[in-house]
């Protein structure tokens, strides 16, 4: 996809950090741009600010990406008012970091509804539209998901999130395969950032009532990381930016931290080896430049 200028985005999660940034960006290019979160007043605010960024038109959609009836109903509304969806960016993802059998059935349930069940919500709504557009106008169209490093490199504590990006992996991949089969001209990317400074680490605050609440090695590991992306995170802006070219130059893989890829061989190597894992922080999950 290489042209912008007076077609549609559609991002979830875009209230703050990655989602926000490429909301932005894609006001910036000329689209109309949904910004889709269910926190209501920031919401407001980033439809507001991609108004001002250049975007033709702009508008706030506060829904819960899980219900996927509302998810249809948007996508089907959009689709009669700006003529469709031509950039879906699936990236509302949520984090609570557990020692797996710490993690409730309910939390580990949302967690995997919203970052998962709320990616193929999307697909489902915005996918058969595209690709009805493309046969009848010849209308390119592109899905981005935001996936994470951690779906692809296993750490302690983060097993209900690694384990939903690394489902993510698998789901964007097979939805490219199964978008090259029939010759579509429908573009598929996967995200895999590392450390970005955005609000991710805050996702407590949309659990449902009555949520254990953070504690020990959890609430822990959680300050370190905020510590850790504060200090060296990469700018949600700069991911947008690799974003973007990735859309425009058909690129499926989008690593904003290289660096970190060096973790994936030695892994390979010891699952082809049949060495136990081990996990080493400063090898996997290096900052940029790195060593």
């Amino acid at each position: 996809m290489r042209e912008f200028i007076g077609c549609t985005a559609l991002v979830t999660g875009a209230a703050g950090g990655i989602g926000r940034a490429l909301a932005l960006a894609a006001a910036a290019r000329g689209m109309r741009v949904l910004v889709g979160d269910i926190d209501a007043e920031s919401t407001a605010a980033v439809a507001a600010e991609c108004l001002a960024a250049g975007a033709p038109a702009s508008r706030a959609c506060v829904h819960d990406v899980r219900d996927a009836v509302a998810f249809e109903s948007i996508v089907a509304e959009v689709t009669q008012e700006w003529g469709g969806v031509d950039l879906l960016f699936c990236n509302a993802g949520v984090l609570v970091p557990r020692r797996l059998w710490e993690q409730a059935a309910r939390e580990f349930d949302w967690l995997f509804d919203v970052n998962v069940k709320g990616v193929v919500n999307g697909i489902r709504a915005c996918v058969p539209r595209m690709l009805a557009r493309s046969r009848d106008a010849g209308r390119e169209a592109h899905v981005v998901i935001t996936g994470s490093m951690g779906g692809l490199i296993a750490s302690p504590m983060l097993g209900a999130y690694s384990g939903s990006k690394a489902a993510l992996a698998v789901i964007a991949e097979t939805l490219y395969l199964d978008l090259a089969a029939i010759k579509s001209r429908i573009g598929v990317s996967l995200l895999a950032p590392g450390a970005v400074r955005s609000r991710i680490f805050e996702a407590e605050r949309h659990r449902e009532a009555g949520a254990e609440p953070l504690a020990g090695a959890g609430a822990a590991l959680r300050e370190a990381m905020i510590a850790g992306t504060a200090r060296r995170g990469m700018n949600p802006e700069q991911v947008a930016a690799v974003t973007f070219e990735a859309i425009e130059s058909g690129r499926f893989w989008v690593f904003p931290h290289p660096e970190m890829l060096a973790a994936l061989p030695a892994r390979q190597a010891a699952m082809l080896e049949g060495r136990n894992p081990e996990f080493d922080f400063g090898r996997d999950f290096r900052p940029p430049g790195g060593r």
